[in-house]
């Protein structure tokens, strides 16, 4: 049996007392809706043809105006936010701090929450129009109905057929061994600096490595290849950059297409800059 004095009793009582008394102080700040200042959108992500629920998909917010961010970053540039894979039901609840969001939801075949869209890839941009307003304490509804990608988006937002202008450069891509490579595609930049998100896109290459890359007007544009190309290169990955000048540019006439711009994708040996982030 232990023994204790009354001064030791009285010290217990109190530390008791202040256990208890913290204990009811977190709960009741709970209770009081301390974690309903909580703040972000949420809802579901369906089949747009079927309705069915969508298993990880993710949603994306943005900040800032797609038509702002298109100038360096295109509307499907670096995200603010990504959020959980969605459950089995197609639900997810993103937070955000109180602000104005695009907000746009996909899913890859891949399974990643990051790099370009493919062709058979699912998206829904519908609400990247407007701004979601998320205000403190509450989360707005935000619901999307995906749509399988029938060709590689631009990266200012638009497909390549979309985009069909009467400028542009035509060639194929050619391994090491100079047999055609599909599946892949030709970016655009319109300065020298190759190490950021790129600003246009061409077509797939299709079986015999031919592609087509549309551009607004006539200039010089600065051109590489690759499989992904908003990710950082890793070694080893198929990579090329035109190689019919010496600094990787052509001059393209306005109302005309370069034809014959070939380039041969080899094993990436090199490392980017320090900085060089991959977007979602």
């Amino acid at each position: 049996m232990i023994r204790t004095t009354k001064g030791e009793t009285s010290v217990r009582t109190v530390l008791i007392l202040l256990m208890t008394l913290t204990l009811w102080t977190d709960a009741g700040w709970a209770a009081s809706g301390k974690t309903a200042k909580k703040s972000g959108i949420s809802g579901t992500v369906v089949m747009r043809e079927t309705g069915e629920p969508v298993k990880k998909a993710y949603v994306y917010a943005y900040v800032g105006k797609p038509q702002v961010r298109a100038r360096t970053l295109g509307i499907i540039g670096i995200t603010d936010w990504v959020s959980h894979g969605t459950a089995e039901d197609g639900t997810y609840t993103m937070d955000l701090p109180p602000g104005e969001y695009y907000v746009v939801a996909r899913k890859r075949k891949s399974g990643l929450n990051y790099g370009p869209l493919y062709q058979g890839d699912f998206y829904d941009h519908s609400h990247a129009g407007e701004a979601v307003v998320v205000r403190r304490g509450r989360y707005v509804e935000c619901n999307f109905k995906l749509k399988m990608l029938m060709e590689p988006l631009f990266f200012q937002g638009l497909s390549a057929k979309e985009r069909e202008t009467d400028t542009g450069v035509r060639g194929r891509l050619l391994d090491g061994d100079g047999n055609h490579v599909p599946g892949t595609f030709v970016i655009a930049y319109k300065d020298e600096d190759m190490y950021r998100l790129p600003d246009f896109a061409s077509t797939l290459t299709d079986d015999e490595g031919n592609y087509i890359l549309y551009l607004p007007k006539g200039g010089r544009y600065w051109l590489a290849a690759r499989f992904y190309a908003m990710k950082v290169p890793e070694e080893g990955e198929p990579f090329a950059r035109y190689e019919g000048s010496d600094d990787h540019s052509v001059m393209v006439p306005d109302g005309t297409f370069l034809e014959g711009i070939d380039m041969t994708l080899r094993p990436y040996d090199g490392s980017p800059p320090e900085g060089y982030r991959p977007v979602h």
